[in-house]
């Protein structure tokens, strides 16, 4: 018995990992990445199923090689869609991304990434209020642990919801 103890002992003290290093799952299936997909990142796509990868960030932002990230996350069966938004997205920016995550097969699952967490957080927090029914103060303080920062982000997406609701 004691044996069998001390066998099992280092997997207790292993410490758990993310399923993507990174990334909050602010929803069964939807992740939100704080940053730009690494290797290591599109390893851990591949390992968790993710069937989508939703790239929010623009021309000329740090790190935007989205050859490479198209390129890499097809060799892994991962639809890639960029779809640039600004740091105050549009009305229009939000239907279109809540449309596309609405849509997608039941058991997809979707990674969101900008730069820093900051839009795709806003993205993630817009569709868990107006698609999930999950209240916007709660939205907002999940979406915050996973990058949401700037106050005319935030402002942005009360803007939005205050006016769909």
């Amino acid at each position: 018995m004691s044996r069998a103890l001390f066998l099992l002992l280092p997997a207790l003290v292993i410490p758990a990992q993310a399923a993507v290093p990174g990334a909050v799952e602010v929803r069964p299936g939807i992740f939100v990445l704080r940053g730009v997909p690494t290797e290591e990142t599109c390893v851990a796509i591949g390992r968790q199923h993710i069937t989508h990868v939703i790239d929010l960030r623009r021309d000329g932002e740090p790190n935007l090689d989205s050859e490479w990230e198209s390129h890499r996350l097809q060799e892994l069966k991962v639809q890639y869609l960029r779809y640039a938004i600004g740091v105050r997205p549009l009305a229009s920016d939000f239907d279109f991304l809540r449309g596309f995550i609405r849509d997608l097969p039941t058991g997809s699952k979707v990674l969101l990434h900008c730069g820093d967490g900051n839009r795709a957080s806003a993205v993630a927090c817009v569709w868990l209020v107006m698609d999930k029914a999950m209240p916007i103060e709660e939205a907002l303080r999940l979406t915050k642990d996973s990058g949401l920062q700037l106050s005319e982000t935030e402002q942005a997406v009360r803007r939005y919801v205050a006016k769909k609701t």
